[in-house]
């Protein structure tokens, strides 16, 4: 048994792939009791981990994940450690703004987690910890000039754990956040968009699935607020935000995907 065996129950939300289907792996492997939740069924999934608790929920609908915390407190079935991981990214910024894609990035990100919060703080306190973990990126420090809704959402979760962890600091309610760097999952593919002379330094800073899955499991069973991991990808993203600052247009998505310029033509002069 692992050193995660100690964690009875968890929740994780995305468990269809990438780091979610890594974390079911590793909290079934630890005989966790395990619920996965997905906004659609997996059937391969679900035979393949029978002793998982599968739902069927979106976790941008409120009222639908708003039931199911109710109806686990009612059954006494409410895990200790609720892992929110869904998200998507999503080509939002490209030759212009597309706010519908926009929206459906923050309604995932951001309030498919805001959405188990909210619950989760009207029930009543009790004298066991429960643990709520966003999963966040350190996107949340450098962005994504074409994935603009995922370094907007990231932002917005950062701000909101990090004033939950202190104000519910020395409750019954522990909110901490993973602040992730290069994974490979779905999304990390988009990073194939970043300036070609960083795609080597990427892959030397990136950790892999399962090895992801054990650092969010162990700090799930502290008290920590928030994990920046790994932590080998800090310096690639603090150079990008050194060179945001002293170099006009250093990955700002300038160009679009395909070269063009952005905006052809001159600069306009002053408005008169």
């Amino acid at each position: 048994m692992t050193s995660n065996a100690n964690v009875e129950s968890v929740l994780i939300t995305g468990t269809t792939s990438g780091i979610g289907r890594a974390l079911l792996e590793h909290y079934v492997e630890s005989e966790a009791r395990v619920i996965s939740v997905n906004r659609r069924r997996v059937p391969e999934l679900e035979s393949r981990y029978p002793s998982v608790r599968f739902e069927c929920v979106d976790v941008r609908c409120a009222e639908d994940v708003h039931k199911l915390v109710r109806d686990l407190a009612a059954s006494g079935q409410l895990p200790a450690v609720f892992i929110l991981n869904a998200g998507i990214n999503r080509t939002d910024n490209d030759d212009s703004f597309q706010l519908p894609v926009y929206r459906e990035v923050i309604d995932t990100n951001l309030y498919g987690v805001l959405n188990f919060v909210q619950p989760l703080t009207e029930l009543p306190a009790v004298h066991v910890r429960r643990h709520v973990v966003a999963i966040s990126s350190m996107a949340t420090y450098a962005g994504n000039p074409y994935g603009l809704g995922y370094t907007t959402s990231k932002k917005a979760l950062t701000a909101c754990f990090e004033v939950w962890a202190k104000m519910y600091a020395g409750t019954d309610l522990v909110f901490q956040q993973v602040m992730l760097g290069p994974v490979p999952t779905a999304m990390y593919t988009m990073a194939d968009r970043f300036p070609a002379g960083m795609v080597g330094i990427r892959n030397l800073c990136s950790a892999s699935l399962e090895a992801t899955a054990r650092a969010v499991a162990r700090f799930a069973l502290t008290r920590k607020r928030k994990l920046v991991y790994p932590l080998r990808a800090i310096p690639v993203y603090l150079a990008v935000r050194l060179g945001q600052s002293l170099v006009p247009g250093f990955f700002q998505g300038r160009k679009t995907l395909d070269g063009r310029a952005r905006r052809a033509g001159s600069s306009p002069g002053p408005a008169r």
